[in-house]
């Protein structure tokens, strides 16, 4: 039976096959994605970074909820309780360690099966990216936003208005870097509506980026959200290299054409807006990784030799991420 295309996810124009893909395809969808949860959950312990603060989570998130709700309601909601709901429910059945794994494997199995469910054709990709380092990561030290992907992901490929939006908002209870993942949906939407060309779309992202990255701090000061304590809102030291890896990617998308960014906003937008806080503030990168699976599924709606290109410079990425993991404790994802 043919095939055809159609947009769906109420306007996020995700590309999907209308027709459904094969009994088979489905349950090696299912299969993969029960042995990715329950690997990465077997895999970290006391050795891999933060995994003793996320058992502190699972054992006092009820006073950890309660010291913030102290100081208002606006900062227990820049805080991410429903991440703190989320384990005082599983500590009422789990032991803190089984909470944390838990968590690792219902973030992963749900993030492999939705991806994995996009692109049947593109199912060695797909693969590819659920490898990645920075994918794998979220699994593995920062917990919290894998859970928040998770929840998100799940809201974007929701077909029902209501239940994408739910999800989609509730996101940031989670992980508090989703409130500017959502900042950039909107702009990206709000864009399309007043139908701005690409220059102008790029201007107003960039613009987006460099405001976030000046005034980041002083809102998660003014909010008393725990990153203001937690990270450096200042440049950093960095290679460069990520500038030019994630730039040659934009430049594709760019050259895709028109068509291609007007219905590719979010993914571009998120692109533009990591960019232009490269070499300004650290904790930007954050916002980024946490649509990045987004972007790279993007790629895959490339054509001809941009997605040929854009193919092989996954595969150089992934491939110099894990050689430059080799020497470091745990695949670089332990305490050293």
């Amino acid at each position: 039976m043919r095939c055809t295309r159609q947009m769906q996810a109420g306007g996020n124009h995700q590309e999907a096959e209308r027709c459904p893909p094969s009994a088979s395809y489905r349950l090696f969808c299912i299969t993969f994605s029960l042995a990715y949860g329950f690997a990465l959950s077997q895999i970290p312990g006391y050795d891999f970074k933060d995994w003793a603060n996320y058992i502190i989570f699972a054992e006092a998130s009820e006073l950890i909820l309660l010291r913030f709700l102290s100081g208002g309601l606006v900062e227990m909601l820049a805080n991410e309780p429903l991440w703190l709901l989320l384990n005082i429910g599983l500590a009422l059945f789990l032991e803190p360690d089984t909470v944390v794994r838990t968590i690792i494997f219902g973030s992963a199995f749900t993030v492999s099966w939705l991806v994995l469910r996009q692109h049947p054709h593109h199912a060695w990709w797909l693969l590819i990216f659920l490898l990645l380092p920075v994918v794998v990561k979220n699994h593995l030290i920062h917990i919290r936003q894998g859970a928040a992907i998770a929840l998100f992901l799940a809201g974007w490929f929701c077909s029902g208005r209501l239940s994408r939006a739910l999800l989609m908002g509730l996101s940031p209870f989670v992980h508090a870097s989703f409130f500017f993942v959502l900042m950039i949906l909107v702009l990206a939407r709000l864009f399309r509506q007043l139908r701005l060309g690409p220059d102008l779309r790029t201007i107003a992202f960039i613009g987006a980026g460099i405001a976030v990255g000046l005034g980041l701090f002083w809102v998660a000061y003014m909010l008393g959200a725990r990153q203001a304590l937690e990270y450096q809102f200042a440049m950093t030291y960095v290679s460069g290299l990520g500038f030019v890896f994630w730039s040659t990617v934009v430049l594709l998308m760019f050259m895709q054409g028109r068509a291609f960014l007007r219905e590719r906003a979010f993914e571009t937008g998120t692109l533009l807006f990591y960019l232009s806080t490269y070499f300004l503030i650290e904790v930007t990168a954050r916002i980024f990784e946490s649509s990045l699976l987004l972007v790279l599924l993007a790629g895959l709606a490339m054509s001809g030799w941009r997605l040929a290109v854009f193919r092989g410079v996954i595969l150089f990425y992934g491939g110099m991420s894990w050689l430059m993991r080799f020497s470091q404790p745990a695949l670089g994802f332990g305490i050293g």
